[in-house]
């Protein structure tokens, strides 16, 4: 693992906390199970898919509070648990994939800990603890609800966020990442005073290829163009396109194909979806 975290074990776990947020109650309540760490903290829930639990909390580190997110990894099914005895966990996987994507020039949000508690054998859980990401909106926050009657300033930051946006995916598929779940809603932005800053979340099944297939490099951008909004045109798609190409020259040379195939590909997931 980094090392930048330490590796304990307390109790039946093993964490790797990081070197930076180091707090003694936190590692025992996290190592004592979920129902210590709601004993010792107020957890709000947040919304997520019934693969997972998260929770939302507040914790100190060197005398500054911090927010904190807290994600529960769930089995799926039988045939997940089953998997999983023999595979990493879906906590480490997200981990390692947090800490590529810092390594190779990409945001995430910085691990306080991951963890990996076995009671017994069917009594196993595996959970991931982030920093919650200052002065970030999910993507969509940031859009006007529709692309009509839009004042000047508004129309440059839209379009200044879409060309930033199209640039950051292209650099990723650049250097051979695919990100397991490329929706809108799992990229975190703010505005900085070099530009717009983007933060990847949900990153469980991303990946670092030593070169990007082409079937994953076209769901990735499919996954972008089935979210619709009213704020979003044809032209602000065309506008993503162009600045993803910027970072992707042998694609470029062959955009016409591409865009057909996006195009393709969005059409029949929207029919599934009755759209």
């Amino acid at each position: 693992m980094d090392s930048g975290f330490d590796k304990i074990r307390q109790h039946k776990c093993t964490l790797f906390i990081n070197k930076n947020f180091r707090n003694d109650n936190l590692e025992q309540a996290l190592s004592a199970g979920e129902k210590t760490l709601q004993e010792r903290y107020q957890l709000t829930p947040v919304f997520s898919s019934d693969s997972s639990r998260v929770y939302k909390f507040s914790a100190g580190f060197d005398g500054m509070e911090r927010w904190i997110y807290f994600k529960r990894y769930l089995w799926r099914s039988a045939l997940d648990f089953i998997k999983h005895l023999v595979r990493p966990s879906r906590a480490k996987r997200a981990f390692k994939a947090t800490l590529m994507l810092e390594k190779n020039g990409f945001e995430a949000p910085v691990v306080v800990a991951m963890g990996e508690c076995k009671s017994s054998f069917l009594d196993r859980e595996n959970f991931l603890a982030t920093i919650e990401v200052e002065d970030a909106k999910q993507i969509y926050q940031f859009m006007p609800e529709s692309a009509e009657d839009l004042t000047k300033e508004q129309l440059r930051d839209k379009r200044e966020l879409i060309r930033v946006f199209g640039r950051t995916v292209g650099r990723m598929h650049a250097r051979s990442i695919f990100h397991g779940d490329l929706k809108v809603v799992n990229v975190l932005a703010r505005q900085e005073k070099k530009g717009w800053v983007f933060s990847f979340i949900d990153n469980e099944r991303t990946k670092k290829f030593y070169r990007l297939p082409a079937w994953l490099r076209l769901k990735n951008l499919v996954q972008l163009n089935v979210d619709r909004t009213d704020a979003l045109t044809v032209t602000d798609r065309i506008r993503f396109f162009k600045s993803y190409l910027q970072e992707n020259p042998s694609i470029a040379r062959k955009k016409s194909k591409w865009v057909k195939k996006i195009i393709a590909k969005t059409n029949l997931r929207l029919a599934k979806r009755g759209k």
